[in-house]
């Protein structure tokens, strides 16, 4: 590894840090507000041109410190991951600034916030911070990869992305509640989102309690669930979603998982069936003095110093079992196991079924998912996933020849290892995918 490529994965774009500090050192050199969900902000169709840019630049960085993040989650070796994640992010360049516009339309801007405000009000949804994020930054870095590979200009389609942008902005604001910070970076990597609900009370209610000869088989649950979650998502974290962490009055720390485990939206899904759509574990940690709890914005859970799971000491586990059931229902012990047995017995049915699909056909399941999934909650909800309607939208992709135009022609770019090897470190690790449209660059160096 280069000095100068080492200098860019300690400091973005070799000046900013990670973590709470770097999210202060690159809000200190923005001169807009565009980081804060104010009501009036929210108001206008579009996004001023200044805080277009800022929002772009930030993003940069903010795509990076996640990046730090994703180290940790391994991957199957099986699943083309990088090359779905790239053709998808084109696609969704290409086309998401339509979707947010017809959802817009079908809502109201208002309504767009109420969408988000769902996080707050239910368990068991994809609405949380993960697909607010993916209604974002993805879009952002596809705009960086066509560019990257000269299939499209910084300049290009600066008024669309303008208003496009606003649509997670708004999303934001009805998820925290308040008019703070959009990110979970600017909020101590903090995402209480149930604080002041409920559900909070309900938890500690119906909490199982637990010694250390009770906590195997929660943990064992919470790991086939995560597996089988991550690997029928084809190895991303669509499937996973966390909240908190929300301190208890007796010590204890509670994180709200969420792992969702079937969908009739994706045709390999079929290895799921009869399993809820979600399960949902209030998770009760007793850490040791010192050991702090943080969710980022891809609702993950980190601690330091070292694991936290061995430090489960009760837990609540529910189902909701089609996305749109009223309403979640409490699992016992009996069915606990059982679905820790179907998800590991499944796990290995769907690993062989990969197995026998064709690298193209892996490929073309992993932008499915990306493209669809990061919108299909807010489409859902807004009345608007209809198959014509995804369709029409550009989000129902069975083949590569569904693609746009663009992404089509960035398919043999972003799958050929050369290109790929080139492009990624330039456009996520050093930021040149994180331009701005109008002016000159924010973060660039002095």
């Amino acid at each position: 590894m280069s000095t100068a490529f080492a200098d860019l994965l300690a400091r973005y774009r070799t000046r900013f840090p990670a973590g709470s500090a770097g999210h202060a050192a690159v809000s200190d050199v923005l001169r807009t507000d565009v980081l804060t969900l104010s009501d009036g902000s929210l108001a206008p169709p579009a996004l001023a041109d200044g805080d277009l840019d800022e929002l772009i630049a930030y993003g940069g960085w903010n795509v990076w410190d996640m990046l730090g993040s994703r180290a940790t989650e391994g991957e199957s070796g099986l699943i083309p991951r990088q090359e779905y994640e790239t053709i998808a992010g084109v696609q969704q360049y290409d086309v998401y600034p339509g979707v947010f516009e017809a959802v817009t339309e079908a809502v109201g801007a208002d309504g767009v916030v109420e969408l988000g405000a769902t996080a707050r009000r239910e368990i068991g949804t994809k609405v949380n911070l993960l697909h607010a994020w993916c209604c974002c930054m993805p879009l952002l870095t596809g705009r960086g990869f066509a560019t990257g590979l000269g299939l499209a200009s910084p300049t290009d389609r600066g008024s669309e992305l303008a208003t496009a942008l606003q649509f997670p902005r708004r999303l934001y604001r009805g998820m925290w509640g308040d008019e703070g910070p959009m990110f979970a970076t600017g909020r101590g990597y903090s995402a209480p989102l149930l604080a002041g609900s409920g559900w909070l009370e309900r938890f500690r209610d119906e909490v199982t309690w637990f010694d250390a000869d009770g906590a195997p088989a929660r943990r064992s649950f919470n790991a086939m669930t995560q597996l089988f979650a991550f690997l029928l998502h084809l190895d991303n974290r669509l499937g996973l979603g966390d909240s908190g962490p929300y301190p208890q009055p007796d010590g204890t720390v509670l994180i709200v998982r969420d792992h969702f485990l079937h969908d009739e939206a994706y045709p390999w899904f079929d290895a799921s069936a009869g399993l809820p759509h979600a399960v949902t574990q209030a998770l009760f940690f007793r850490p040791p003095d010192g050991m702090r709890f943080t969710v980022n914005d891809l609702s993950t859970t980190f601690a330091e110093p070292g694991d936290y799971l061995p430090h489960l000491v009760g837990s609540a586990v529910y189902a909701r079992d089609r996305w749109d059931s009223p309403d979640v229902r409490l699992l016992g012990e009996e069915e606990l196991a059982a679905i820790t047995t179907e998800a590991r017995t499944r796990n290995a049915g769907l690993y062989a079924r990969y197995a026998r699909m064709s690298r193209e056909e892996l490929i073309s399941a992993g932008v499915q998912m990306y493209v669809l999934d990061f919108v299909l909650p807010f489409l859902r909800l807004a009345g608007l996933a209809d198959e014509a309607t995804l369709t029409g939208l550009g989000l129902r992709l069975p083949t590569r020849d569904s693609l746009g135009e663009l992404a089509q022609r960035s398919w043999p770019l972003l799958t050929d290892a050369g290109t790929a090897a080139e492009l990624l470190p330039r456009v996520l690790i050093a930021g040149d995918g994180f331009v701005p449209v109008h002016g000159e660059d924010p973060v660039a160096a002095p």
